[in-house]
């Protein structure tokens, strides 16, 4: 399968890209790196998630990093679309 990211996860990418970048620009690189190579692996395995909050997406907790990617799988264009990246203890919509 084709892995995209939609606009949304990549202006989540940049938002957790510079709040590390305030204290270490070295390790915000790093991490926002990780998240992508991590990723990768959804196009061969977009399964290894678990069902997600929403209707019709995936969560997958990025391995040794505190972030959720929110995904969804649409087999009928081959795609698995990364829809957002979140910290684990971020509150979400509907939470509160």
């Amino acid at each position: 399968m084709k892995l995209v990211f939609d606009e949304k996860a990549l202006v989540d990418l940049v938002g957790i890209y510079n709040w590390i970048a305030k204290d270490n620009p070295a390790a915000a690189k790093a991490v926002v790196e990780r998240v992508f190579a991590s990723t990768e692996h959804l196009a061969t395995f977009p399964q290894m998630g678990h069902a997600g909050r929403d209707a019709g997406t995936h969560e997958w907790a990025v391995p040794r990093l505190p972030y959720i990617v929110i995904y969804e799988i649409h087999a009928d264009r081959d795609e698995v679309v990364v829809v957002a990246a979140v910290h684990g203890a971020q509150e979400r919509e509907g939470e509160g």
